[in-house]
């Protein structure tokens, strides 16, 4: 199961994404990340050639037939939509390139989910040194009807509630075997788990819930 654009969103913004687990959250691992989880490219497909972001778009996609399968690669004067991805460069002068994921197109600029520096977050960033974008081509900007809204009831012992949908994320609750949950039909994949959410009666934030290892609902019942 992969996410939808908005889910990427609404999972990783405030996180910082660290694919490769060298140099920290660098703008390359949240794009690896989106490749994965939005279009389901394997992170072999995704790597650089040169340790700059920008070759991705120059050099990776012309070598790897799994990303040329799920992204079409648009040059810089297209006019960008949500869920593209945006790489820079400014060559010759240096290699320095970034990228990041595109949220809505503001003239000049572009609003965009981004890392580096700092972890995951939006931000403006100006068009110039585009080299161009790379479009998801199955992906869809949101959440789509899945059949898990509704009231489920707990079918193991205990389960936490976090607030996020990480196996690392702050546990705020716990439910116990019988007790029942109202889930509004958005869902993730994280850390191996299928993951559900609600919204806490008292802090009026949204909360998740695994529903069972990937692929699966086998912590909840009807």
């Amino acid at each position: 199961m992969t996410m939808t654009i908005d889910q990427f969103i609404q999972t990783y913004n405030g996180r910082a994404v660290d694919v490769d687990g060298a140099y920290g959250g660098q703008c390359w691992d949240l794009w690896s990340r989106y490749a994965q989880d939005v279009a389901g490219v394997p992170q072999s497909a995704t790597n650089t050639v040169n340790g700059y972001a920008g070759s991705v778009y120059t050099s990776t996609w012309d070598q790897q037939p799994a990303l040329r399968d799920k992204f079409d690669r648009l040059p810089a004067g297209t006019t960008p939509r949500k869920g593209d991805v945006a790489f820079w460069g400014n060559a010759p002068a240096t290699p320095y390139t970034h990228v990041a994921i595109v949220i809505a197109d503001q003239g000049s600029s572009l609003l965009c989910l981004t890392q580096n520096p700092g972890s995951t977050h939006q931000a403006s960033i100006t068009k110039n040194g585009l080299l161009g974008y790379l479009r998801p081509k199955t992906a869809t900007a949101t959440t789509p009807s899945n059949g898990i809204a509704g009231t489920w009831r707990i079918n193991v012992a205990k389960l936490n509630v976090r607030t996020q949908p990480s196996t690392s994320a702050q546990i705020v609750a716990q439910y116990s075997a019988g007790q029942t949950v109202n889930l509004d039909g958005w869902t993730t994949r994280a850390d191996g788990y299928d993951w559900g959410r609600y919204i806490g009666a008292s802090s009026g934030q949204h909360r998740y819930i695994a529903l069972g290892p990937a692929g699966t609902t086998n912590y909840l019942k009807r």
